[in-house]
């Protein structure tokens, strides 16, 4: 039996402690047990279970690549209309530096309202549904930008892109969250930005040795095959419990956890029948402890009010908050520029060539932060990452200040290079260095903790609201750039970049918990506690052994001396 996403809260007494079992989860042999009937089962092996989990997985990832073609797109394109790189002989279209920088904060500025739909759709759609349809504006988006003939095609098409990242990000982080288990979850969660970064990786390569009307062609072959992979990949269980689908559900996670039998999920399912009966209850029924709720479904406006609760506001502040100075960390603003930038340090490496590495080692590091986010953990992540970031952005404001003339701009063609010395590898390392961590734990450790942090019962709205405001951030980000690199210089933009990530730095150091090895009980339980002050950051672990899962025996069920579900009395006192 895989390990459950949720623990049991009691004990047996001291009559029906024969009936009460420790099962210790096998790595690498399948050990034969007996049930009741007599019948002998089978245990799968560690790779069987979480093989399903990773597929699952994969399928979902490929939207993530998608995304992340979408996001890095503009930075070929704005380089070769802006005549800087790669302009094709036969190209017809041009922008100007503000033209530039529309098309590339204006899928920024769509994409909450898709973030906010999907939150909304999500629950009546599922999120496999809501997995498919949203590939539908990005073929279309896609195909726009390769026969486009207008800068208005062009701008379209930037929002059609937007739309469909916005929405894909509700379903896609609740879906990831639902699927997996507590051991394996950090690493699924963060094999999403190894996903966005391929896709940065791809388009970064493809803009260098093709033209950027080739590239959106090749690119409109994802979302097609994206559709095909879901269609094979099962709803989450925790969706179809909460469409009183006890049947789909049990299927569903018969197939996550090694294609097994119904005895083999059982202590698991009915956890997750027990965790969702207690989602579905509304605040009144809580508080009277009552043990079914009679009353009508939520609506959407009762979904909202509830927003407003101490325990989703405290984790939408904490990952809202991350965001912001995630945003602010430099990378974000900068990206549509680089090749520009690039070529305003004087790096000793071809513009174009500099920016794909950055592709590549940002696609390094999500694989880095993939293999170690289950042995160091979000926070250690966090806060190195951070630093480093802080550091690089402050050095590199050090370096300009120090080498560039009077209120240099990456947007000007100023005459001569005498700005260029033999030290241009300083800057290079500076920005390989940003591009590094950045991606190690900056951009995707937020994203993570999104997926964990909000109850089941406001997930999905509070999913969408929240990378709709992050998306928010993410155009004002990129869009002011050009107006703080006029104002500021080129150096300036990026010491206050460097001051954000200090701030930020203090923030995830005081204020980030660790979610890494908690089940999403165990983390709703955290944040519905309002005893706890702003910095107590620790999670406490209801099932300490990891290894063991406590199993009710039917006598304890028969005798009722197994006090089965949770204890409402920390969710009650949210609500005070």
């Amino acid at each position: 039996m895989g390990k459950t996403a949720y623990t049991i809260n009691g004990s047996a007494s001291n009559g029906s402690a024969r009936g009460e079992q420790k099962v210790r989860q096998t790595d690498e042999k399948m050990a034969p047990q007996h049930t009741e009937d007599g019948k002998e089962r089978q245990e799968v092996s560690t790779f069987r279970r979480i093989l399903p989990q990773i597929l699952a997985s994969t399928a979902k990832n490929f939207l993530l690549l998608d995304l992340g073609m979408a996001v890095a797109f503009p930075t070929i394109v704005i380089p070769a209309l802006r005549g800087i790189k790669n302009r094709a002989p036969d190209e017809f279209l041009h922008f100007t530096p503000q033209q530039a920088s529309w098309f590339g904060s204006i899928a920024y500025i769509c994409q909450p309202v898709g973030s906010v739909l999907s939150g909304i759709i999500l629950e009546p759609l599922g999120r496999k549904r809501s997995m498919i349809l949203v590939n539908i504006p990005h073929i279309i988006g896609w195909f726009m930008l390769h026969f486009a003939v207008s800068l208005e095609e062009m701008y379209t098409a930037a929002i059609l892109l937007g739309l469909g990242v916005g929405f894909m990000e509700a379903p896609i982080v609740t879906y990831v969250g639902e699927i997996c288990q507590p051991s394996i979850r950090g690493i699924l969660t963060s094999c999403a930005g190894v996903a966005v970064m391929l896709g940065f990786f791809m388009v970064y390569l493809l803009g260098t040795v093709t033209t950027w009307r080739t590239t959106a062609a090749i690119c409109a072959s994802i979302p097609i095959a994206t559709m095909i992979a879901i269609c094979f990949v099962p709803e989450t269980p925790m969706w179809l419990l909460s469409k009183n689908r006890a049947d789909d559900a049990l299927k569903s996670l018969q197939w996550l956890r090694g294609w097994v039998s119904p005895k083999a999920v059982e202590q698991e399912f009915q956890e997750m029948k027990r965790y969702s009966l207690h989602s579905a209850k509304c605040a009144i029924c809580e508080k009277s402890g009552a043990t079914t709720c009679q009353h009508p479904p939520l609506t959407e406006w009762t979904k909202l009010k509830e927003l407003t609760r101490k325990r989703n506001l405290r984790p939408f502040v904490l990952v809202m908050l991350f965001f912001v100075f995630g945003q602010l960390s430099g990378l974000t603003g900068m990206r549509p520029y680089l090749v520009q930038i690039f070529q305003a340090y004087g790096v000793p490496l071809d513009a174009n060539w500099a920016t794909v590495s950055t592709g590549l080692l940002g696609l390094i590091a999500n694989i880095v932060c993939m293999v170690s986010i289950k042995f160091v953990g979000k926070r250690r992540l966090a806060i190195t990452s951070m630093t480093v970031t802080a550091l690089s952005c402050i050095s590199l404001s050090i370096y300009a200040f120090n080498t560039f003339p009077p209120g240099w701009t990456s947007f000007d063609n100023h005459p001569g290079t005498s700005h260029v010395t033999s030290l241009g590898y300083i800057p290079m390392v500076l920005f390989f260095m940003l591009a590094f961590f950045t991606s190690v734990g900056v951009l995707p450790v937020p994203w993570i903790l999104l997926s964990e942090v909000f109850p089941f019962r406001n997930r999905s709205l509070a999913c969408g609201i929240t990378a709709a405001l992050h998306y928010v951030m993410s155009f004002v980000t990129t869009k002011t750039y050009f107006n703080l690199e006029s104002a500021f210089s080129l150096p300036g933009v990026i010491l206050f970049y460097g001051v954000m990530g200090l701030i930020g730095l203090g923030f995830v150091y005081f204020f980030l918990p660790e979610t890494e090895k908690r089940t999403l009980e165990d983390i709703e339980l955290y944040f519905s506690d309002n005893k706890r002050k702003l910095t107590d950051i620790y999670i406490p672990r209801r099932n300490r052994d990891e290894e063991m899962v406590a199993v009710v025996s039917k006598l304890a069920e028969k005798q009722g001396m197994e006090k089965q579900g949770i204890d409402n009395a920390v969710f009650t006192e949210g609500d005070k």
